[in-house]
C-alpha cells in the first residue's frame, strides 16, 4: 500500500444538505480513493493514455483523454467531453495539440497550443502549461511569448509545444514551432521551464531549421544515445521527416526521407513505444481524410505498416500517447468513467469529514461520534476488499492487505435519514 503522509484534502460535490434513504438508509458516506502507486523503473505498464483535441470548431479545441489496453483500440473518457475547460486554462479560449509527459519525480506534465483557429492561422502567440501529481488534478498557467520575451514581439504563431527532460541541465525543456511575423517561416525553438512548471525562464532559442521551408509539430525521442527529432514539413510535401543528434539542443542532422506510409498530407506525429516490446509506433493525423494511421519500427528509421487495425470511438486530432500503469488507468477511470457501486439519488454533505492514510493504516474521522458502523472498501468492479465494524469518533483500519489502486469507501449504519456525500479524495 502506498504511504501517503499528512491529511488528504476533500472536495465536496455539493453545498446543499439533503436527507435520503438508500438500502433502508444504510449509506453514510462514499469516498473515492485515488491511490496511485508511483511507477518504478521495473514496474510494467499495462495501458496507454491518449491526450488529444477534436477539431477546428471552438467547442472541440480542448483537451480530451482516451484509454487503450493494446495501443490500438482507444475509448474516450468523460463521455467524450473535455477533461478541462479551455476557457479557464487558456488566454485565447481554445486549446490544441496537447502533449503529455511522465516526469522524473512521479509527476506529469502537459503543454498545449493556446489558440482558437476561428481567429486565423496567424493569431496565437502562447502556450498552456499544466502539471499534475496524479493525472486527474491539473494546475495550469499560460505563457504569451511576446509579452514575456520582447525580442519576439512579432511572433504570430506558437504551435504544438512539447516537453522533454534535459538530464544535463536537470530541467524540463519545452520546444515548439514559432513564426516571427508573416515574412518568416515556422522554425523549431526551445526554452526551459522553471521549477514549478508555471513559466518559461529562458528566452526561446533556435532548435532546428528545415532549410528554407517551414517545420512544425516536433516530437523528440531519446533512443540508443541519440535524440530523434520528428517534425512535419510545410510547403514542401506536408509529411513527416526526422533528424538526429547526440545533443538535445543542437547538432541535428536531417534524415531526408518521408516516414509516413501514405501519399496524403499528414501532420501531428507522435512516437511511442509499445509496452513490453521493442516496437515503436509512429502515429500521424491524415487530416484531410479525418483519420489516423500507425506505422511501426524497431530502429526509428525504417517504418512499415502496422498490421494491427486501429479504432477510436471518437475522432482525434493532434495528440500524444503515454504508457501508464494499471493503477493510473484505474485512477483515470474513477475520475472520468467511474464504476458506480451505489449512487445516491441526491447530493449530500457531511461537513468536516477528514481522513488520512499513513503506511498501511487508514484513519477516518467523523463529524460526530457513531455507535456502530460497517466500513467497506470496494474496488471499481464492485468487489469488497476490506470490511470492518467500527465505533467512535475516529476509525482506524488496517489496510495492509489492500493493493495500490482506486477504491470507494462505504460506511454503513442503522440510523435512518443520514446526511452523506460523495467525495473525491485528492
Amino acid at each position: 500500500m502506498p504511504c501517503v503522509t499528512g491529511e488528504c484534502s476533500i472536495q465536496e460535490r455539493s453545498n446543499t444538505m439533503h436527507s435520503f434513504k438508500w438500502l433502508s438508509s444504510l449509506l453514510v458516506t462514499v469516498v473515492s480513493f485515488h491511490f496511485i502507486k508511483p511507477a518504478s523503473a521495473t514496474e510494467t505498464y499495462a495501458a496507454y493514455l491518449f491526450a488529444y483535441f477534436k477539431g477546428n470548431a471552438t467547442v472541440d479545441e480542448a483537451i480530451h483523454f482516451a484509454l487503450s489496453d493494446d495501443a490500438h483500440t482507444f475509448k474516450t473518457l468523460n463521455k467524450g467531453k473535455p477533461i478541462l475547460d479551455s476557457k479557464k486554462i487558456s488566454l485565447e479560449g481554445g486549446v490544441r495539440d496537447p502533449h503529455i509527459l511522465r516526469g522524473e519525480n512521479n509527476d506529469y506534465y502537459m503543454v498545449a497550443t493556446d489558440m482558437v483557429s476561428a481567429k486565423g492561422w496567424a493569431s496565437n502567440s502562447g502556450i498552456v502549461m499544466l502539471r499534475s501529481t496524479n493525472l486527474v488534478d491539473w494546475k495550469s498557467s499560460t505563457v504569451d511569448i511576446p509579452t514575456v520575451f520582447s525580442q519576439y514581439k512579432n511572433a504570430d504563431r506558437v504551435w504544438a509545444p512539447q516537453t522533454i527532460y534535459d538530464p544535463e541541465v536537470k530541467k524540463y525543456m519545452v520546444y515548439f514551432a514559432m513564426r516571427i511575423g508573416s515574412n518568416d517561416i515556422d522554425k523549431l525553438y526551445y526554452s526551459y521551464a522553471d521549477s514549478t512548471f508555471t513559466k518559461l525562464e529562458t528566452a526561446p532559442q533556435l532548435l532546428y531549421k528545415y532549410g528554407n521551408n517551414a517545420a512544425i509539430d516536433a516530437d523528440i525521442i531519446y533512443k540508443d544515445s541519440l535524440y530523434y527529432l520528428f517534425f512535419k514539413t510545410e510547403q514542401s510535401g506536408n509529411g513527416i521527416k526526422s533528424a538526429t543528434s547526440k545533443k538535445l539542443t543542437e547538432g541535428y542532422v536531417l534524415y531526408n526521407k518521408y516516414l509516413q506510409l501514405t501519399t496524403e498530407a499528414v501532420e501531428g506525429s507522435c512516437v511511442f513505444k509499445l509496452n513490453n516490446s521493442n516496437t515503436w509506433i509512429l502515429m500521424y493525423d491524415v487530416y484531410n481524410s479525418g483519420k489516423y494511421e500507425f506505422a511501426a519500427s524497431t530502429d526509428l528509421r525504417n517504418f512499415t505498416k502496422d498490421p494491427k487495425p486501429i479504432s477510436f470511438d471518437f475522432k482525434p486530432r493532434h495528440g500524444t500517447v503515454m504508457p501508464i500503469t494499471d493503477a493510473e488507468k484505474k485512477a483515470l477511470l474513477a475520475k472520468w468513467n467511474p464504476t458506480e457501486i451505489a449512487e445516491s439519488r441526491s447530493a449530500m454533505v457531511i461537513p468536516s469529514l477528514t481522513f488520512s492514510v499513513r503506511g498501511d493504516v487508514l484513519e477516518l474521522v467523523f463529524p460526530k461520534k457513531i455507535t456502530s458502523a460497517t466500513v467497506l472498501l470496494v474496488d471499481p468492479s464492485g468487489k469488497t476488499v476490506h470490511r470492518q465494524i467500527v465505533s467512535g469518533l475516529s476509525v482506524t483500519c488496517d489496510i495492509s492487505g489492500v493493493s495500490s489502486g482506486v477504491y470507494q469507501l462505504f460506511c454503513r449504519t442503522c440510523a435512518c435519514d443520514i446526511a452523506g456525500t460523495r467525495l473525491i479524495v485528492r
